[in-house]
């Protein structure tokens, strides 16, 4: 459900004078006026909300709460956070100019664009306290729950998966897939100042990743999006490395112990480590039996006491080593 047509005009109008005080304001790489850039963000995402169209508040909203973090020192400016708030503020006008026939591809892009946003201004949390407070602030948890008729920034699976690992796997997977398009626009974009735009919309997407794989545990995928993230990104063999990264996790039908060894060589491969040499082993040399089976089940056993101690069973590491020992127990009955 949308406005009327006369309030989106109108919409149209205000939207455009508040994104023009704010591009004034980030003419200049240094960090804006942070009492303005938040009236006029503020301004905007308040103007958002009144034309019901869904995805635009939202996207005004993650605008207005960088504003917010810079005003309370809680993010640092630099240049790239400058690059990332002027593309999305490009972004915005765009679809404020497209407000009057909003449709579904509107509403995707605009939710799209404020996950990115969101992403970006992650990795600028500050690590210092603000000058004036001796302690680090505090954010309090109501800040995620909004009173003002904005939607919750924490919000309930509605289709949650069976099980902790799966649930990882497809996160993961959709995660991955937002690299793999970014990555594909900027292997096929012609040489030119477009590039830049497209590569950071590549690191955008790999800090999005990194940051859902982090809310999982899983630090070897964070670490190497992470550095994949702050590469150049310049030639044929780092991006193909990205899009090969994104293809691995996008590949639901390996086993959660065959992609931690394709996600742990890929990151030597990364680091420019050559690949090992693939050697021919006799599948007897590698089936466990009888005794042998129940020497590794004990293996596996004290592996996963580790687990329980630090509170780390749900992991998908240890919910492979749950599976390998079923698999054990049947074996060591076998001569």
């Amino acid at each position: 459900m949308s406005a009327p047509q006369a309030l989106i005009e109108f919409f149209q109008k205000e939207a455009g004078e508040y994104l023009d005080r704010l591009d004034q304001l980030l003419a200049d790489p240094a960090a804006p006026d942070a009492a303005a850039f938040l009236a006029s963000a503020r301004a905007l995402r308040g103007s958002a909300t009144m034309t019901r169209l869904e995805g635009l508040p939202d996207f005004a909203s993650t605008l207005e709460r960088i504003a917010t973090g810079l005003r309370d020192q809680e993010l640092r400016w630099d240049q790239r956070l400058h690059f990332a708030v002027r593309g999305a503020l490009v972004e915005l006008r765009q679809l404020v100019d497209k407000a009057a026939a909003w449709a579904d591809a509107e509403q995707r892009r605009a939710r799209t664009q404020s996950v990115a946003l969101a992403s970006v201004a992650a990795g600028y949390l500050s690590t210092s306290a603000p000058a004036e407070s001796p302690t680090a602030q505090v954010v309090p948890i109501s800040r995620f729950f909004p009173d003002d008729g904005m939607p919750a920034i924490l919000q309930r699976n509605p289709k949650p998966a069976v099980t902790l690992a799966q649930r990882f796997r497809t996160d993961i997977a959709a995660a991955s897939d937002g690299v793999a398009r970014e990555a594909a626009a900027l292997a096929t974009s012609p040489a030119g100042p477009s590039q830049l735009a497209l590569t950071d919309g590549v690191r955008r997407a790999l800090l999005g990743l990194s940051d859902v794989a982090e809310s999982y545990g899983a630090s070897s995928i964070a670490t190497l999006a992470t550095k994949m993230a702050r590469a150049p990104l310049v030639n044929s063999a780092e991006r193909a490395g990205v899009q090969g990264f994104a293809q691995l996790l996008m590949d639901r039908e390996l086993s959660d112990g065959h992609l931690a060894a394709q996600v742990k060589q890929t990151n030597l491969t990364w680091n420019g480590a050559p690949a090992p040499q693939v050697a021919i082993v006799s599948i007897d040399s590698l089936l466990y039996r009888g005794h042998s089976a129940v020497a590794r089940a004990r293996e596996v056993r004290d592996q996963l006491k580790v687990h329980w101690q630090r509170g780390s069973l749900a992991q998908p590491e240890a919910q492979s080593l749950f599976e390998e020992l079923s698999d054990l127990l049947d074996l060591a009955v076998t001569t």
